[in-house]
């Protein structure tokens, strides 16, 4: 399953435009940080869940429904606060869940800040299906946007001080209450086929954005309001046949499908990172 989701989350990558941060594939779901360069994040998530299915099917020789029915969710994160909260949830993941004490112990496919600027080379896995996928695919995960004053290592030492502190004070909490810690060698053991014992939280999507700051977040719901009253008055405009349309920017479907006009990206309306 590691290899699996590492091939395909670097074909998907590679193929939809889309900078990778960070990633924690835990034994029954998963979160990814991610910025999408090219409003093709849709494409990339739909790629990817669809290649992991078959992928994943083929090796435990079934054939069914592969993830729940419910879509994805995806928080956009609109300052450095969000984006550093979000990293390091999706990191602690599995410490929280004390299946491991440290985030590196987790055997599943992760992307750490150690990962970011080196190139992962990761071979087709045996079960993968397609005679046109390559027998290697190469990527390279990327730190986050919002921090361009700063090193490349420096924002790795940031960002592993960051977690180093966050696991200090989970370890410490654990040992407090005298909680059990799972072993690699346990969770490696678990029967694939296992369900867990505690029911999904069903109807309970993430928020659309993520700051703690109000004026940022209802700057950021009038934006999108916005957005979507100017593309149905555009759209509406189009399906008469009036010309010199222009549809604002963040118009996705139309502009790869049909000869559309958008307006230019203004930068200082451009969220940091995505979350799902």
């Amino acid at each position: 399953m590691k290899t699996i989701a590492e091939y395909v989350f670097g074909r998907s990558t590679q193929k939809n435009h889309v900078e990778i941060h960070a990633a924690m594939v835990m034994s029954n779901h998963l979160h990814i940080i991610l910025t999408d360069l090219k409003g093709r994040r849709s494409d990339f998530m739909r790629d990817a869940m669809s290649s992991i299915a078959r992928a994943r099917n083929k090796d435990l020789e079934r054939s069914d429904h592969f993830w729940d029915g419910r879509q994805y969710c995806d928080t956009i994160l609109l300052d450095r606060d969000a984006e550093e909260r979000k990293l390091l949830y999706t990191w602690l993941n599995p410490v929280v869940a004390d299946l491991v004490e440290r985030a590196d112990q987790w055997p599943g496919f992760k992307i750490m800040p150690r990962d970011w600027g080196k190139p992962m080379r990761v071979p087709k896995p045996d079960v993968f299906f397609g005679r046109r996928s390559p027998e290697y695919v190469e990527f390279i995960p990327q730190p986050p946007p919002g921090y361009s004053h700063m090193s490349l290592e420096e924002v790795k030492a940031h960002f592993e001080d960051l977690l180093k502190k966050a696991e200090d004070a989970l370890i410490a909490a654990r040992e407090r209450e005298k909680r059990p810690i799972g072993s690699v060698d346990a969770i490696l053991a678990i029967d694939p086929f296992s369900r867990p014992s505690t029911p999904s939280p069903a109807g309970k999507l993430s928020p659309r954005f993520a700051s703690k700051n109000p004026d940022t977040l209802i700057a950021a719901i009038a934006r999108e309001r916005a957005f979507r009253s100017e593309y149905a008055r555009q759209r509406e405009r189009w399906l008469k046949g009036q010309k010199r349309v222009v549809f604002p920017c963040g118009t996705v479907w139309l502009r790869y499908n049909a000869p559309i006009t958008c307006q230019d990206l203004d930068p200082t309306e451009a969220g940091l990172a995505c979350t799902m």
